[in-house]
């Protein structure tokens, strides 16, 4: 939708007003003690949560932020799209980089969460398939949806994300699960394009389609397509540029333990109880050098590095590493808007860059619970013959696989972890992690904060898997 200049200035000021008090409430929340937040994770949910942690306390300075991964880039190069995954290779090491690979999808049109399918077709009937799909070597018949039951029998992680799905599906469902994921998609368009958010405003990540082709030929308003890595390349940049003394990377290292402490001060309408917290993370670089790094608070942010994190200090985070195929391609097509591949396997979105003439698309589909990394040269052309219906004399220019972590509910899981104080989570986006991630940052970090919430935080609060760790 399009507004007219008038109508633009309005919805400026109003924002304008808006950030103005969101901004004074959060001083005035964290003036009394300087707080030191470490983020464990630099992808898209990270960085995002950095960026509304560190714009709401810009005022009194009260937050200083610790990013920690070892596989963030952190670079002061320009932010031209690389034509092929091998130029970007070059450049930076996507098959490790947070955010890297990408569908390029931004689509607030996908609300519809697996997890309110039937439970027979999204499940059941793709598992029996399953047992027979991986021992097959001939043209790809497989379902969109498949389990490798070899790997995944063997895996404790699996039997507890089942046994989280078979209950947010049968006890624990809330109602309106559509409206959910329809809160967050939609605020995160807002994120995206909100022009009081001038450092957001300054990235150009690519942003080109408009809107969406669905299988039966209708169009979507509202979608759009972009590159989440040079997204995240350019908030990176931004955030060190606008807050260097306040925004610390550190990027060559990973996390190796969390340090627990207990705090007796926690209490209830019932009395005393205590309350887990954490007091530090210790990291160890490539040369294998150890460091303790203390803070006041932590956000697990990981992606699919969160669940054993997690599992660390027995706190719920259902999420599974789902595996995933997606093609880069061009055509002499120059189609300016998404299309739903047949059969709803998956989505080709073009991008704003063009080869000797040529769109270049990016495809992205298919749901395979399994451990191997490797491309599936089955499902890769699977997605270029879905795609030449709609695209003339297509050539493909590079393909890869990656895993993406899905929850046992198909929702974003943001807020406190259960029976810690100062403990957050933000991930679990599955395949929408470019539709939900800068809004999933402002949302953890008005809730850290103690802001009011512009959606309503509870349909994602991890809390709803219970505080009994399984």
């Amino acid at each position: 939708m399009y507004l007219s200049s008038a109508a633009s200035e309005a919805v400026a000021l109003a924002l304008h007003k808006i950030a103005s008090r969101s901004l004074t409430s959060s001083s005035a929340a964290t003036s009394q003690k300087k707080q030191h937040i470490i983020i464990l994770g630099g992808g898209i949910a990270g960085l995002s949560t950095a960026r509304y942690l560190l714009g709401h306390t810009q005022q009194h300075r009260s937050v200083n932020i610790t990013l920690i991964d070892r596989n963030v880039v952190d670079n002061n190069n320009n932010n031209t799209p690389s034509s092929t995954y091998k130029e970007q290779q070059t450049e930076y090491p996507h098959f490790s980089t947070p955010s890297r690979r990408n569908g390029n999808v931004l689509c607030p049109s996908l609300t519809i969460p697996w997890t309110t399918r039937s439970l027979f077709n999204e499940a059941i009937k793709p598992a029996i398939k399953s047992v027979f799909a991986f021992n097959n070597n001939q043209a790809d018949d497989r379902p969109a949806i498949t389990f490798d039951w070899k790997s995944l029998m063997s895996d404790r992680s699996m039997y507890s994300f089942a046994t989280h799905y078979l209950l947010q599906k049968t006890i624990y469902k809330p109602p309106k699960q559509h409206q959910c994921n329809k809160s967050i998609l939609e605020y995160n368009m807002e994120c995206l394009d909100d022009p009081c958010d001038a450092l957001v405003q300054s990235i150009d990540y690519g942003r080109f389609a408009q809107g969406t082709q669905l299988v039966d030929g209708k169009m979507v308003e509202g979608d759009s397509s972009g590159d989440v890595g040079l997204f995240c390349r350019g908030l990176l940049r931004g955030l060190q540029c606008e807050f260097d003394d306040r925004f610390a990377v550190r990027s060559e290292e990973s996390v190796d333990s969390l340090v627990l402490t207990e705090d007796h001060h926690a209490s209830n309408d019932n009395g005393q109880q205590h309350q887990d917290s954490l007091s530090a993370v210790v990291t160890v670089d490539r040369n294998g050098i150890q460091s303790t790094i203390h803070a006041d608070q932590f956000v697990i942010a990981m992606g699919n590095e969160s669940r054993p994190l997690c599992d660390a200090i027995q706190v719920n985070c259902p999420i599974y590493p789902v595996k995933g195929h997606l093609v880069t391609i061009s055509s002499s097509v120059d189609c300016i808007y998404n299309i739903t591949l047949p059969n709803g396997i998956g989505y080709a979105a073009p991008m704003d860059h063009k080869v000797n003439g040529r769109r270049l698309y990016r495809l992205s589909g298919f749901v395979d619970f399994t451990p191997n990394k490797e491309p599936d040269q089955h499902r890769i052309d699977a997605l270029v013959n879905a795609a030449k219906i709609h695209l003339d004399d297509v050539e493909v220019i590079d393909a890869s696989a990656c895993h993406r972590p899905f929850s046992a509910d198909d929702r974003p899981i943001i807020g406190p972890a259960a029976k810690f104080g100062n403990v957050y989570l933000c991930t679990g986006f599955g395949s929408r992690g470019w539709s939900v991630g800068l809004g999933s940052g402002s949302l953890l970090a008005s809730l850290i904060l103690g802001l009011p919430c512009n959606v309503d935080p509870e349909p994602y609060l991890p809390r709803r898997f219970g505080a009994r760790y399984f």
